[in-house]
């Protein structure tokens, strides 16, 4: 056909054919809502700088779990807070079975929801210092008289022992599978931490439950909102010994994925959202599994803080975000939006 009798706008003037060969279609199925959860009950503590959003004690997250199932959420993924005296220099808290996680695991089971139920492997918010797992602790030269020298907090700091924390992971995994968990992600982007915690998990008899690796994680400043309504900031340091830098190419983004296949992950995600499309269109289209996105707390709290100013329309702008992710690859989004998505979707 000519060019000139070609009209672009052909396929977007009517509404009803612009749904129709729409490429990307967002379903409930799509989405995972992370939620914070803390011991006790009756609590439902706002999170300041992530509005709309709480930290509930187990009974009254049942209760929100109940209404937002109904409404066709699909999964979750429990992140745990915890108060600062049950927090040691190695997370011990993360094993108890009785920690806000597992009670939770168990309170919805035990009610039959119909959710997917995904812990967060990590000890960032159980540990005293913040770090994802306990420390390298450096020998430190003594003064006469056998007096350790004054040091700062962080002097001498060297990061988290990687050997360590993934022999932990391991074992708070079998705790959450024990307690109900259906899908297990580490976070803390240790190596060879996904076959450590499969090995750990098949010893335990739980080959049945799945692995999403936190596989491609940058170093980033989109977690801030996170580390307020996780209680879990680094108290020293930081996280880029670790982390993955955001100036290396999306080669090294592959092959974290690809190693963590390799070790026995069932699912791999791409952390934060829309800073690394980029990097979420190669890995999806390079490895065999499904692959999630994480649109992050930064990115909510942005969103947010936009919409109340008035600067932005809220909807359009993240239903918008959502097809970007899709468009992408991402298989799963987890997103502090699900719930208001679900809405949108379900009124539209």
């Amino acid at each position: 056909m000519p060019y000139q009798h070609q009209r672009m706008r052909r396929l977007r003037q009517n509404p009803i054919l612009r749904d129709m060969v729409a490429d990307h279609v967002l379903r409930p199925e799509d989405f995972i809502l992370p939620v914070f959860v803390r011991s006790g009950e009756d609590i439902r503590h706002p999170i300041l700088s992530m509005p709309g959003h709480f930290q509930y004690s187990p009974d009254v997250l049942l209760e929100e779990l109940s209404e937002w199932a109904a409404m066709g959420l699909r999964g979750v993924l429990l992140f745990g807070v915890v108060d600062a005296a049950e927090k040691d220099a190695v997370g011990s808290h993360a094993h108890d079975p009785d920690n806000a996680v597992c009670t939770t695991l168990r309170m919805v089971k035990r009610a039959g929801l119909k959710l997917l139920l995904i812990t967060d492997l990590c000890y960032c918010e159980y540990t005293d210092h913040g770090h994802c797992g306990p420390l390298i602790r450096p020998t430190r030269g003594r003064r006469k008289g056998g007096r350790s020298p004054k040091v700062s907090a962080d002097a001498g700091f060297e990061g988290v022992d990687n050997d360590a924390t993934i022999e932990l992971l391991a074992q708070q995994a079998v705790v959450h599978c024990e307690a109900g968990a259906d899908v297990v992600a580490p976070s803390g982007m240790m190596d060879h931490a996904v076959r450590s915690i499969r090995s750990g998990l098949d010893g335990a008899e739980f080959t049945d439950r799945a692995i999403m690796g936190y596989s491609v994680k940058y170093a980033s400043a989109y977690y801030g909102p996170f580390r307020d309504a996780a209680q879990s900031p680094p108290q020293f340091g930081d996280r880029r010994g670790y982390q993955m830098d955001f100036r290396r190419v999306s080669d090294e983004a592959l092959r974290e994925a690809e190693l963590d296949i390799a070790e026995g992950a069932d699912m791999v995600m791409v952390k934060p959202g829309m800073p690394y499309l980029d990097v979420l269109a190669r890995v999806s289209t390079a490895v065999p599994v499904p692959c999630a996105v994480y649109q992050v707390s930064g990115e909510y709290a942005m969103f947010k803080a936009a919409s109340q100013a008035g600067w932005i329309d809220e909807k359009a702008a993240v239903m918008e975000s959502m097809h970007a992710f899709k468009r992408a690859g991402a298989n799963l989004i987890i997103s502090y939006y699900s719930v208001d998505v679900l809405n949108w979707i379900n009124r539209s």
